[in-house]
């Protein structure tokens, strides 16, 4: 039941990174996502077994999903280091060994697979054949290559974190470093279990089993919900900007009517009357760009025309409009 949920998780974090994916120059975190959540999905056990009679391999799948994993924490670490740096951090640390890394770990796990003895179809593979040597390498570097990852991702988010500007970063990437530390104690369980199967300390291996389903669901539940937030967040402050533009816009149009189209000569960048009281603009881009060329315009006009002081109603607009131009980039005086 918990890898369902998870899984379903994950799918849920691949749609919401899908709504910023058209507008996004690179889209590692959504190949990562996916990647990840493919990893989770193939370990459901009417998937797992469905799977085992149409590959050649009764557990073949077994070593597909965590090829998958290895993929998808690769992909994952990029995006984390890309996205760093985009929070208005500066450069992104160099992980130049991550895809050697990853190259030779999924070498040595087909190598130790194929040393397994595995003749019949299972669901708990580790736990069924977890105390061959060959099946504990099999796990041990994959989860040893997971381990350092998540601790150089960790790494990224403490050094960029308290330089990020955007709140939406700070929080994501503050999660993202919390669910790393769930991971590498995940991680950590996984390989003090290999080595208790193998070394026949059934006790040890049960009582550590207990830490290993506490920190999967933890570290799935936080890195999903972590690389979640930056998205989620952009989308609703899109959604704000496009709500205060819808107000704005015919009370700026107003006010602009009432001053600069009485001096017609102010209006330095050609605007007439007729295109002021046309309509809403049909885009959010496009109505900014007319707010933002109303509020130079209402600033041109209250320097050269020796009119009176506007009114507050209308200072009020001014000021609304200047700090949603800001917020877009434009300068207004």
């Amino acid at each position: 039941m918990i890898t369902i949920l998870v899984s379903v998780f994950m799918w849920l974090l691949v749609l919401t990174l899908l709504l910023r994916a058209r507008s996004r120059p690179d889209n590692t975190m959504l190949k990562a996502a996916v990647v990840i959540a493919a990893s989770l999905t193939t370990n459901i056990n009417g998937v797992y077994l469905w799977a085992a009679h149409q590959l050649p391999w009764p557990n073949a799948l077994d070593l597909v999903s965590n090829i998958f994993l290895i993929a998808g924490i690769y992909y994952l670490s990029r995006a984390i280091a890309r996205g760093a740096a985009a929070g208005d951090t500066g450069a992104a640390p160099g992980q130049r060994w991550i895809p050697a890394a990853a190259g030779a770990t999924i070498l040595v796990m087909v190598v130790s697979f194929a040393f397994i003895d595995d003749p019949a179809v299972s669901t708990t593979f580790m736990l069924d054949y977890g105390d061959q040597t060959a099946a504990a390498i099999y796990s041990g570097i994959q989860y040893l290559y997971l381990f350092a990852v998540l601790a150089g991702t960790l790494l990224t988010c403490i050094r960029n974190v308290p330089h990020m500007r955007r709140r939406r970063f700070r929080a994501g990437f503050r999660i993202i470093g919390w669910g790393c530390c769930a991971g590498m104690g995940l991680c950590s369980s996984v390989i003090v279990m290999d080595v208790a199967h193998v070394a026949g300390a059934e006790s040890l291996m049960r009582a550590v089993g207990t830490v290993y389903d506490i920190s999967y669901a933890l570290t799935v539940l936080l890195l999903a919900s972590g690389l979640a937030v930056p998205p989620l967040g952009r989308v609703l402050s899109e959604f704000s900007v496009r709500r205060q533009i819808q107000e704005l816009e015919p009370q700026v149009k107003a006010l602009w009517l009432s001053t600069v189209a009485m001096a017609p000569a102010v209006s330095l960048l050609g605007t007439t009357a007729g295109s002021v009281a046309a309509g809403p603009e049909k885009t959010a881009r496009d109505a900014t760009d007319t707010i933002h060329r109303l509020v130079i315009e209402i600033h041109d006009w209250m320097n050269v025309s020796g009119q009176p002081a506007l009114s507050v109603e209308h200072q009020s607009v001014l000021a609304r409009a200047e700090a949603l131009c800001l917020q877009q980039g434009r300068a207004v005086r």
